[in-house]
């Protein structure tokens, strides 16, 4: 089907146009994203429109619950924040480099990545980029994906689950993450050797939200065992939580092997003989391919690649 792109070149997108679809895709409400542009209802109404007649599409449904946006709008939404989120970026860089000569990076991270990939990288950064400012985001995998599409992050440390992100994002691997099962020390099941998934199932789990592949693995496993899962799951993205949790009752959770052999060491849990399933998708970083890194977020990079190799 042949689509009609416009009377006019892409070009011709003001900076207004997308600062007021970006605020209709948050709001979906002509009244309020006016209030907040600071402009008359009649004055976006009419910018839509001229916007809608440039592209040739139709952006947003005009319904009694509020303005719906089509695939178009959605589309022009996700562009218009990136590329706005880009341009404040590069405003803060400069102002950072005018200033205080400053290099700034934006980080999205798993809460995996926390404990001891993250920091080693940052304690490297801090010795061969004295004077800069780095941003730490924790998030889950569906939000690192999400923020990196858009602009919120330069780049991304987490799980490369391929699907997530697209061809337009370079996914670098750094490694294979195994995960272990633990309790607290003094656990019922700490002792027994022969364990299986209906023994562990009638304890309190606190697992990533299921949206996670990590909460949807281990899902899967519960009923290839023929058990039904947990009577009781907490969903968080916090090591600081689980590990609370698990000081407090007699809960099951996940860790990330480094980080449960680590704290089996320190004597806070003790790391049970269960089998988890493989996760076929390697922690790495991740950048979109159309934009550039920069010194800090390159120098970054290999930094993530020594801490890896260490560890």
């Amino acid at each position: 089907m042949h689509v009609n792109t416009g009377k006019a070149p892409p070009s011709r997108l003001k900076l207004q146009y997308l600062r007021a679809v970006m605020v209709l895709d948050e709001t979906h409400s002509l009244a309020k994203a006016a209030d907040q542009l600071h402009v008359t209802r009649a004055a976006l109404s009419k910018m839509l429109a001229t916007l809608e007649d440039l592209l040739g599409v139709q952006l947003y449904e005009r319904t009694a619950s509020g303005m719906v946006p089509t695939k178009f709008g959605q589309t022009l939404a996700r562009h218009a924040r990136m590329i706005l989120g880009n341009l404040r970026a590069a405003e803060d860089e400069i102002r950072d480099l005018l200033n205080e000569h400053r290099e700034r990076l934006t980080v999205g991270a798993l809460f995996t990545v926390m404990p001891q990939l993250l920091p080693q990288a940052i304690a490297s950064i801090a010795k061969s980029h004295p004077r800069c400012v780095i941003t730490v985001r924790e998030s889950g995998s569906f939000g690192l994906a999400a923020g990196l599409h858009d602009g919120g992050f330069d780049l991304i440390v987490g799980r490369l689950v391929p699907e997530y992100f697209g061809s337009a994002v370079h996914l670098e691997p750094l490694f294979e993450e195994h995960l272990c099962a633990v309790c607290r020390r003094g656990h019922p099941l700490e002792n027994v050797m022969a364990l299986d998934w209906e023994q562990v199932a009638a304890y309190p789990w606190l697992l990533p939200p299921k949206e996670s592949p990590v909460s949807y693995a281990l899902q899967a496993q519960f009923l290839a065992e023929v058990v039904q899962g947990p009577a009781i799951v907490v969903e968080a993205f916090s090591i600081p939580l689980a590990l609370g949790m698990l000081k407090t009752c007699d809960a099951v959770t996940i860790l990330p092997s480094r980080v449960a052999h680590d704290e089996q060491a320190r004597g806070n849990v003790s790391v049970l003989p269960l089998t988890l399933p493989s996760w076929p998708a390697p922690m790495g970083v991740a950048w979109r391919k159309g934009r550039p890194l920069s010194p800090l977020a390159t120098a970054f990079v290999e930094a993530l690649k020594r801490s890896a190799a260490a560890t």
